[in-house]
């Protein structure tokens, strides 16, 4: 038992031990502790708006810049491309984040919009009342 986990544990230690530069991949130690479930809540977070509160997009983007190196690709210039387009990701989520809370005060408290609505809806009842008002001279 002891002699299979310190056999599985060793690529792990290695990596983590090496003397030799190396930007971190799926098989480094720092992967362990970020699962790809925090990668893909991100995409459909940002791929779908409103699916997630502002408190999940900003907890994400923020674990999405937290994370250091490369997860998916090998190779400097593909692992610069995740790394930027991870960057890209956590920026969407953070503009989502300020688009959601600007939709609700601007629903909730935005005093020009409240007064536009207010203004619209006395117009129309005024042209509800205006076609209907030959009908009740009768």
């Amino acid at each position: 038992m002891i002699r299979t986990l310190l056999i599985a544990c060793l690529p792990a230690t290695l990596i983590a031990f090496s003397t030799h530069p190396k930007i971190m991949t799926r098989q480094s130690v720092t992967a362990v502790y970020y699962h790809p479930d925090v990668f893909e809540k991100a995409v459909d977070c940002a791929q779908n708006y409103g699916m997630c509160n502002v408190d999940e997009l900003l907890n994400l983007a923020e674990e999405l810049e937290q994370y250091n190196g490369c997860y998916y690709e090998d190779g400097a210039e593909a692992c610069q491309k995740e790394i930027d387009d991870r960057h890209d990701l956590a920026d969407l989520l953070l503009l989502q984040t300020e688009l959601q809370q600007r939709d609700h005060y601007l629903k909730e408290g935005n005093l020009f919009a409240y007064d536009v609505k207010a203004d619209k809806d006395m117009h129309d009842r005024d042209n509800f009342f205006d076609k209907i008002s030959p009908a009740l001279d009768v």
